[in-house]
């Protein structure tokens, strides 16, 4: 059923339906929320414009309606609705003009989209130079090397490519001047240099992500993976049961299967006399922490068809 107030409207839960029935400022509501959190629901975001804009501009002030043109610009994009996208490209053109800097991210979005790599890029390379510290443009160029599999240069373009001048003429690199204010740039520079099969430096740039994020069950779950390719076990354990602490809901059954197929192999080793673990309290510890990551993958699939292959795995590998 559609929400009583504003206060309860969602996007994500609300039918085709529903929208139809919203009023045309609870709609216009939804887009300004929508903008207000960057959540994304493309497929809703064409469906709800479509109703908004046949009714025009009412209700709407000049600048709220290109904003709006702006959602349903990258919305369209996302569905792969290029004529769509271009469409409102034009619109924002013809107000704001091609010179305007957030139109040319825009049109850079649909040069991509249409398959224009080459034409994007020059257009992205512009603006840098007339804006080096371009955070936007500097990002496109290093997603468009890595969607080309060129590793190296998308790494170059976000760690060491001279993009900013400073009062002294002291060059900077884009990750000295943006390092603290993007987790983003570091979880990017963590997976392209483990692309390459820099794990020292992925790791690196992983811990760097903790700084700003300790809380995150993901980044140590991703730091604990990295940690498990450079064979560093006791620190995987360490990482994974610190992801489970913050999350041991089953979204995260990636840390619970991870720490008890690392908590395995340590016991196995020390069995085996291959690497024995230090005291008798490691040991119990270790032991403690391998069925604790088994009754949580138990509880995790609970009534999931794949319960019974999961129990069967643990108790074959135990």
């Amino acid at each position: 059923m559609m929400a009583d107030t504003d206060s309860q409207l969602s996007l994500q839960s609300l039918t085709p339906l529903d929208l139809k029935q919203l009023s045309r400022q609870q709609k216009i509501r939804l887009f300004q929320d929508y903008r207000a959190s960057g959540a994304r629901n493309a497929n809703k975001i064409l469906f709800l414009a479509t109703d908004l804009l046949a009714g025009g501009s009412s209700g709407l002030s000049s600048s709220e309606l290109y904003e709006v043109y702006e959602q349903v610009l990258i919305a369209s994009l996302e569905c792969g609705r290029i004529e769509n996208a271009t469409m409102y490209l034009n619109l924002l053109e013809n107000r704001f003009g091609k010179k305007s800097v957030r139109v040319s991210h825009l049109r850079g979005l649909c040069l991509e989209a249409q398959g224009k790599s080459s034409e994007a890029k020059k257009l992205y390379e512009q603006v840098l130079k007339e804006m080096p510290t371009n955070d936007f443009c500097v990002k496109r160029l290093s997603a468009m090397y890595k969607a080309d599999g060129h590793y190296e240069a998308a790494i170059r373009v976000l760690e060491e490519d001279l993009v900013y001048t400073d009062e002294d003429e002291k060059k900077h690199t884009f990750f000295e001047v943006h390092r603290g204010d993007s987790m983003h740039t570091l979880r990017e520079l963590s997976n392209l240099h483990y692309l390459l099969g820099n794990i020292d430096k992925a790791i690196f740039y992983a811990e760097e992500v903790l700084l700003f994020d300790a809380d995150s069950y993901f980044a140590h779950a991703r730091l604990a993976e990295l940690y498990y390719v450079k064979r560093d076990l006791p620190r995987c354990v360490t990482e994974y049961a610190q992801s489970l602490l913050f999350n041991s809901e089953p979204n995260n059954a990636r840390s619970a299967y991870g720490l008890w197929q690392t908590t395995l192999e340590m016991l196995r080793q020390h069995q085996s006399g291959v690497k024995k673990l230090d005291e008798e309290k490691e040991l119990a510890q270790t032991q403690d922490l391998h069925t604790y990551a088994a009754e949580t993958l138990h509880r995790m699939y609970a009534g999931s068809p794949m319960l019974s292959a999961l129990d069967a795995y643990v108790q074959r590998e135990a």
